[in-house]
């Protein structure tokens, strides 16, 4: 069963009673009839505090709901006696402003005719706040009561553990003789084992050492004699690895590379071709704007029908047009202007 309340209807309640008590301590000269009214009040308001603060997530939070339920239930009547009450509040305390004569004719007003409903007030209090701590009672009763449920619970549990502990300890102390005399075959075993290795194993781990001792010496000689062998190699004379010596060619960049002197001259050619394919100068080696020669003699021009000894060295040299100058066209190379203007200052201008 669900009850429908929520934490602000503690807050209105507490306001509620502090309204209360706050009208009633305002009375002047009655205000010693109201003392134990205002401790009821002042009950009322700690029951429900605590009420408020109680946990309600555990298995008995409808029980403590019920609770709530019927502590709030106190509302209507207190907000009843605070509409009486406030009937009166222009000559009580901080809201006297009216004539004395009328102030004090109110109080004696609300002294004798509210005398019955504050009994009755206090009397329904005292109940409620008597049922509230009868119900908190069982409440705490039933807490109890399952808190001591679960401790009977656990001292089982540990009663249960505690004897399987029991049995457990029980088969070790009956095997301590088997663990014993296993204990003294393994002691035996290790004497044993503890001879062998300090006896015959000892002579095979000195043999054993005496032949990693030859092997070692014989790697050493072994390894002094590779050395010696490495030492007696002569390195390759890179300028046999063609049958016959290259060409040495230097191009136009100044790269220097071999030819086999196998070949005539259009391979020798071509392979200039190809090295100029794209690039520096490749403009001018596709027009056919360069020509080679000996580095011996630069004056002798290398053509097809030159012959050319093993081991030649040929430079190669790209052939620059130099622009002739004509007053009919612009004097700058590839720009074939032929309009010309004259400066004020003298000259021309393409």
């Amino acid at each position: 069963m669900s009850f429908g309340f929520s934490v602000g209807d503690f807050i209105a309640i507490g306001k509620l009673i502090c309204d209360i008590t706050s009208c009633l301590q305002s009375v002047g000269g009655a205000k010693s009839d109201y003392q134990e009214l205002i401790r009821e009040f002042e009950l009322l308001d700690a029951a429900l505090r605590h009420l408020d603060q109680l946990d309600n997530t555990t298995s008995a939070s409808t029980r403590l709901d019920a609770i709530k339920y019927a502590a709030l239930s106190c509302r209507l009547p207190l907000e009843e006696f605070l509409d009486k009450a406030r009937k009166y509040e222009k000559s009580l305390g901080i809201w006297n402003k009216v004539h004395i004569v009328k102030s004090t004719t109110n109080k004696l007003g609300w002294t004798f005719k509210q005398k019955d409903e504050i009994k009755r007030l206090q009397t329904y209090l005292n109940v409620h706040i008597g049922t509230i701590n009868i119900l908190l009672t069982e409440y705490g009763l039933e807490k109890m009561d399952m808190a001591d449920r679960r401790a009977e619970a656990d001292c089982a549990r540990v009663r249960n553990q505690l004897q399987d502990t029991h049995i457990i300890l029980e088969e070790v102390r009956r095997s301590l003789p088997d663990q014993a005399l296993l204990l003294r075959n393994v002691h035996s075993m290790v004497r044993g084992i503890h001879k062998l290795v300090c006896g015959e194993m000892k002579s095979s781990l000195e043999h054993i050492g005496r032949m990693v001792r030859k092997v070692c010496v014989s790697t050493q000689q072994i390894y002094t004699i590779v050395l010696e062998i490495r030492a007696s190699v002569t390195i390759a004379d890179t300028r046999w690895t063609h049958f016959q010596a290259p060409f040495s060619v230097e191009d136009a960049l100044g790269f220097k590379f071999p030819i086999p002197s196998e070949y005539d001259y259009d391979m020798v050619e071509t392979i200039i071709r190809r090295r100029f394919k794209e690039g520096t100068g490749s403009q001018d080696v596709i027009a056919g704007n360069y020509e080679l020669c000996k580095a011996q003699k630069r004056s002798e021009t290398i053509t097809a029908t030159s012959r050319l000894v093993p081991g030649t060295a040929i430079i190669m040299a790209v052939i620059v047009s130099i622009a002739e100058s004509s007053d009919s066209s612009c004097p700058i190379p590839q720009c074939g202007s032929r309009t010309i203007l004259s400066c004020p200052g003298g000259g021309h201008t393409w």
